[in-house]
């Protein structure tokens, strides 16, 4: 019921507005008073109603919280009830009283800061009580009252009285003494007479003049008695209202005078409001005791009603209920769960299209409306704020003002008009936080300004640093530690404080822990000393503490900083002061809003919390810098505070304000400024650079302004520019106008080693597109710097990043500055440039240049280049290449083809290419390309076929057999042979080759006779003679003459049936090739062994061919044959005792003799069955040792026979078995030895 009552009153609220009714009205404006006709307060009147008229009830409470529209329940009633004879007392809690009943002065005039409504007295509270009764009759109704009103005085009645006072006055005289009017007349005349006036003229100016002198005394008087004050209230001769007796209540004295007041008039109902917000509850009581006493009184015949509007806690639990006869319950017409409704309604919103609720009159959004509306509670104030918004809007609409700022603003003033009277006379809690937002950002700027200082130093260290690698410096470093008071000690290890030893070695490696070295106190030098021999000394470095203070901390400094040396850490370095640089520029241009946002709300000054309302607006920006143009109106030719600090802080060269700082008021400010103060560094400024660029008229004014960054030799004014730039507005005309003055600019950027180089890259071209190239000139030759052309030339992708540059601009720099390049990078680059600077050789003739040039025209080739620079280059087929390379032949090939490791697959035309350019000329040069690249020929006269003259053609062919870079054919052989003959060149060709040439086809040239030449020619191998007559058939016989060749060859020959068996050659061999001759024989066996009565053999050659393995046994009986056994030589017995072979036992019985025992024993291993077992009992006996116990064999008994490594024994043991000579033998095995057991048989 409740929630349907309120969202009832809401929609009458907005129907109202929507007929014209208050704030959108014919004014725009609404009153702040209690409202006459309340709607769906029917209700609270029937129950006034019902209480006011029942006879018992006396007391009645209008209960509810503040603003929720118990004065307008009164206003309703009355307007429905007009003949209701009723008082209305309502308190102003605003201020203490001034003056008392009695007159007498109060002490307190104003509200003390800590003032609250508990610290007014009781008395005060009755006094006003008491004032507001009387003074609401006439006097004429209580003339008994003893209370004296003052009357307002009549000007012309108290005229008129004074003229009937005059005239009784003048009548009483005359009466008394009648001779005094003929005396009066008398004098009239006679004075009228001096003035030459008539008789009735001189009565006529006297009458004038007494009633001039009357009117004189009336005004008088009149004024005399308005400015007369009286102290206090009379009682006749009985008593006075006074604070000075203070034991009496001030009700208590004037009782009589309240109950005649009752009795004299007619009021029945009494309405007091406000008494609750004193917090004075003993006033209440004394009101109901007064009411009880007016209602007991017997002269007054009515009813008398006292209604209360107070608060609902204002009575502790059943107190009220108590105290009240009749409680009326006032619903709250508004709080923070919707007062939001009801400020749309007054600001008139509506839905639109897109379902969003919208201001139909102003920019205000319904998001705003929800976030600000909890703040307010109160109706009079929602109302007031709105009044104050209209007024404010309209009287400050010369300016373009955000309508939810000024509504922010005229909430903060309604909600806290102290605050907001501090705020217009620049002070107070919003000035204090804009002044501390200004401390943060300052010291936030120099917390990050010194990180960056830190980081350039690093980089400036590593750049500067003679000792390019972290080793070096260690070795300086460590060479420093060694030298102790003028000796230097080799070092070899170090101990730091006691603790821990490191060796040399250990400390030059890269991830050795420097930090060790700090906070060293002691250290000890390890060191050898040689004295004959090394041995290890220690010396203790003395007074390394300072040492280390002094000099050693530089050391481990520039260690640290050499960190940074590689390309990454440092680029992650700079990206770090980039970023604290645009942090700083950031903060520089971050509202309060942005600043809490970012860095949290720490900084507000203290006690902000306690204003909840205008933390909120400043936290969200809806109270921000720009709060000024909300309180104060804007004069033309006016300047801010702000802007004057700015201009004092210029005149005392005292930088009061960042590059960020709003000037509002630009032309008044810059018309303020002198010439020569345009170029000091306070006066930078984004929007007045903004303001010279576009609007300034004045030239010589911008011409100091820009002159100021030349004359900076600080780096003020290049840090302005940069943080500049990066803002983003008027870019392009301020570096137009800048490179006008500041001829250092690009010197600078180039050598700041914070910058990236992609955003160096972004300055240049912003001076590329906007400056002149006269201009661009200077920029470059600064100091004869080349700084442009330097950094262009230096970085490949310099075109790439300058693609932005109009294509015009950068092929005019190229030209006019002559520059180079040693490295490109295609990808991104203008084509129009890159074409430019390739046909006009504007560039290094390396590498890289060449692979960038063959990627624009050939991209498809460009791969080619790493392994075959040449080859590439010539399937490219760009002229001005090819001249270029061509004209300096020699330094290409060294630089290129030979320079670049990888260039190993040159194809055969460019060698071809290269050996004709160079043969003549370089053999040497055109030699090393053969000896790099693999290439091979297929055919040889291929190879230096054009304009090679003979003998260098020789050379390189001579190379080509010798590092086998010809195909291996009969063919090659054959170019070759018949241009140079044979040579070693093509004989060390054709021993490696051979197998290859000789599966080739043959040519015509091949013949016999050029074969035996190949062969007999002692530089070929016999591996090339056995590929030749493995693969050469000769339909005849090619005579050799053996004795002029190798064995091998004749070996091999003898082998290949190239050298065929006849009786002659026989000869040939046993008398000049003796040792081919086994090989010959054995070749032809068969043939041999035929023809033996037709040869001829001394021993040797038997002796040769016996032991020859080779020879099939069954042929040696014939070979030894050839020696009688009559004739045997011990030479001849040997080589029967190591052969087996059939051998005839004549022979054997011969050998024996000339045999020693071990001779023997194998003799009898391989011939032992020529024998029987009587003759072996005598040989046993013969050969001795253990072997003669075994030659007894008359009776059967077992001997032992050793075993021996070679198994001989054993092998002999297993012929006597065969023969039965023994019937066996085994081998046994105990602790003492190992040998057979032999069992002799018995025969």
């Amino acid at each position: 019921m409740i929630n349907w009552n309120l969202r009832k009153k809401i929609q009458n609220l907005i129907s109202r507005q929507k007929k014209g009714d208050g704030l959108d009205g014919e004014s725009g404006y609404r009153d702040l008073t209690p409202e006459s006709d309340t709607k769906n307060s029917e209700e609270y009147i029937r129950a006034l109603h019902w209480a006011i008229k029942n006879k018992d009830v006396k007391n009645i409470a209008l209960s509810g919280p503040y603003g929720s529209g118990k004065s307008s329940v009164i206003k309703t009633y009355l307007k429905k009830y007009p003949k209701t004879k009723y008082l209305s007392i309502s308190l102003a809690a605003f201020s203490t009283p001034t003056k008392s009943v009695n007159g007498e002065d109060d002490k307190t005039t104003l509200l003390a800061d800590d003032w609250t409504l508990d610290d007014v007295d009781e008395n005060v509270i009755e006094e006003g009580i008491l004032k507001q009764l009387f003074y609401r009759v006439d006097v004429g109704k209580i003339p008994q009252s003893r209370y004296r009103k003052i009357k307002k005085l009549s000007y012309w009645k108290m005229f008129f009285t004074l003229l009937m006072l005059t005239v009784v006055a003048s009548a009483v005289y005359l009466e008394i003494n009648p001779n005094v009017l003929e005396d009066f007349k008398n004098t009239v005349i006679n004075n009228g007479a001096f003035f030459h006036l008539s008789q009735w003229s001189s009565y006529a100016v006297f009458t004038v003049t007494i009633f001039g002198v009357l009117l004189l005394i009336t005004t008088v008087l009149k004024y005399v008695m308005s400015n007369f004050r009286i102290a206090n209230i009379n009682l006749g001769d009985k008593a006075s209202i006074s604070k000075k007796e203070e034991k009496e209540s001030i009700f208590d004295k004037s009782l009589d005078e309240i109950v005649y007041f009752f009795e004299s008039t007619t009021y029945d109902t009494v309405f007091i409001e406000d008494l609750d917000r004193f917090n004075q509850p003993n006033i209440f009581i004394k009101l109901r005791e007064l009411n009880t006493v007016i209602n007991n009184y017997d002269n007054i015949k009515r009813k008398v009603v006292f209604i209360y509007a107070i608060k609902d806690d204002m009575f502790k639990d059943e107190e009220r209920t108590k105290f009240f006869d009749f409680i009326v319950p006032v619903i709250p017409y508004i709080n923070a769960t919707n007062s939001g409704e009801i400020l749309r309604g007054l600001l008139k919103f509506e839905k639109g299209e897109d379902g969003v609720y919208k201001s139909k009159n102003y920019d205000i959004s319904d998001r705003y409306i929800w976030k600000i509306s909890p703040f307010v509670q109160d109706m009079r104030v929602l109302t007031n704020i709105c009044n104050e918004f209209l007024v404010y809007k309209r009287t400050l609409k010369t300016t373009k003002l955000k309508d939810e700022e000024m509504f922010s603003m005229i909430t903060f003033k309604n909600l806290y008009p102290k605050e907001f009277a501090e705020l217009q006379a620049e002070r107070g809690i919003v000035k204090q936080t804009f002044q501390e937002k200004e401390k943060f950002v300052i010291n936030e700027k120099r917390k990050l300004e010194k990180q960056i200082v830190a980081k350039r130093e690093i980089l400036e260290n590593v750049h500067s640093d003679i000792l390019f690698s972290l080793q070096e410096i260690k070795h300086a470093f460590l060479g420093f530690l060694s030298y102790d008071n003028g000796t230097y000690y080799p070092l070899k290890n170090l101990q730091i404080n006691n603790r821990s030893q490191y060796s040399y070695g250990e400390i030059l490696k890269e991830d050795f822990d420097l930090t060790k070295f700090d906070n060293i106190n002691q250290l000890i030098i390890g060191y050898d000393v040689s004295n004959g021999c090394y041995y290890e000394q220690s010396h203790t470095v003395s007074n390394v503490k300072q040492k280390m203070a002094s000099e050693g901390s530089k050391y481990l400094k520039r260690m640290n900083d050499l960190k940074f040396s590689e390309k990454s850490k440092k680029q992650e370095l700079i990206s770090e002061i980039q970023n604290l640089e645009e942090k700083i520029a950031k903060i520089d241009g971050y509202s309060l809003k942005e600043l809490i946002d970012e860095f949290g709300e720490d900084f507000l000054p203290e006690g902000i919390s306690k204003y909840g309302i205008l933390k909120f607006l400043l936290i969200n920006g809806y109270i921000n810098e720009g709060y000024v143009d909300y309180i104060n109106y804007f004069h033309p030719n006016s300047i801010t505070k702000d802007e004057n600090d700015y201009l004092r802080s210029i005149r005392m060269r005292n930088k009061a304000k960042n590059f960020a700082f709003e000037i509002k008021n630009l032309q008044q400010v810059s018309d303020r400024i002198y010439d020569a103060e345009y170029r000091q560094t306070e006066t930078l400024n984004y929007l007045l650079t903004d303001f010279m660029l576009i609007q300034c008229s004045d030239k010589t004014n911008k011409k100091y302004y820009f002159d100021g960054f030349e004359l900076d030799k600080g780096m003020n004014h290049y840090q302005f520019a940069k943080e500049y730039i990066n803002r983003g507005q008027n870019v392009n005309d301020f570096i137009s106008e800048l490179c006008k003055y500041y001829r250092h600019m690009w010197k600078n950027i180039a050598e700041d080693v914070s910058l990236l180089d992609e955003t160096k890259y972004n300055y240049l071209s912003l001076i590329l597109n906007n400056t002149t190239m006269n201009q661009i000139v200077v920029l470059d030759e600064v100091d004869r710097s080349k700084c442009i052309k330097n950094f262009i030339v230096e970085d490949e992708k310099s075109l790439a990043c300058l693609n932005g540059v109009s294509s015009d601009v950068l092929i005019e720099l190229i030209s006019r500055q002559s520059i180079v390049f040693r490295k490109i990078s295609n990808v991104g680059a203008n084509a129009e440039v890159l074409n430019y600077i390739y046909q006009n050789d504007m560039y290094e003739l390396n590498n890289s240049m060449i692979s960038s040039m063959i990627k624009f025209y050939h991209p498809d080739l460009a791969d080619g280049l790493g392994n075959a620079h040449y080859t590439t280059i010539l399937n490219a087929d760009i002229n001005v290449l090819n001249n270029r390379i061509w004209n300096d032949f020699e330094a290409y090939i060294n630089h290129f083809v030979l320079g670049i490791d990888e260039n190993v697959s040159e194809n055969i035309n460019a060698v071809e290419d290269i050996i004709e350019r160079l043969a003549n000329a370089n053999i040497e040069l055109a030699i090393s390309v053969l000896d790099k690249e693999k290439v091979s020929w297929d055919e040889l006269d291929e190879c230096c076929k054009n304009n090679v003259e003979k003998d260098k053609k020789k050379e390189i062919w001579n190379y080509l057999f010798d590092n086998r870079r010809i195909s291996s054919t009969w063919k090659n052989f054959e170019y070759y042979y018949i241009e140079f003959g044979i040579t070693i060149e093509l004989l060390g060709w054709f021993n490696e080759n051979c197998s290859d040439i000789v599966k080739s086809e043959k040519t015509d040239k091949i013949d016999n006779e050029c074969i035996k030449n190949i062969i007999i020619n002692p530089e070929i191998k016999v591996q090339a003679v056995e590929q030749i007559v493995d693969n050469y058939n000769c339909d005849e016989e090619i005579e050799f003459d053996v004795p002029k060749l190798p064995k091998d060859k004749i070996d091999l020959l003898v082998r290949k049936h190239y050298i065929r068996y006849s009786l002659s050659n026989t000869e040939k061999f046993k008398n000049n090739a003796i040792d081919s001759f086994c090989v010959y024989c054995r070749e032809y066996i068969d043939k041999f062994v035929n023809d033996l009565p037709s040869v001829s053999l001394n021993e040797s050659e038997v002796v040769m061919l016996l032991n020859d393995t080779t020879i099939d046994k069954h042929f040696k009986p014939e070979i030894l044959k050839k020696i009688s056994a009559g004739i045997m030589t011990k030479k001849l017995a040997q080589t029967i005792a190591s052969n087996q072979f059939d051998v005839d036992k004549v022979y054997v019985e011969s050998a024996w003799k000339f045999l020693d025992n071990t001779e023997r024993h194998m003799l009898l291993v391989y011939y032992l069955q020529v024998y029987s077992v009587a003759e072996i009992s005598r040989l046993l006996t013969e050969l001795g040792g253990e072997w003669s116990k075994l030659s007894d064999n008359k009776s059967r008994h077992k001997e032992e026979i050793s075993i021996d490594v070679n198994g001989h024994n054993e092998r002999l043991l297993l012929q006597l078995q065969k023969k039965g000579f023994i019937t066996s033998y085994q081998e046994k095995n105990d602790r003492k030895k190992r040998c057979f057991e032999v069992w002799v048989k018995q025969q």
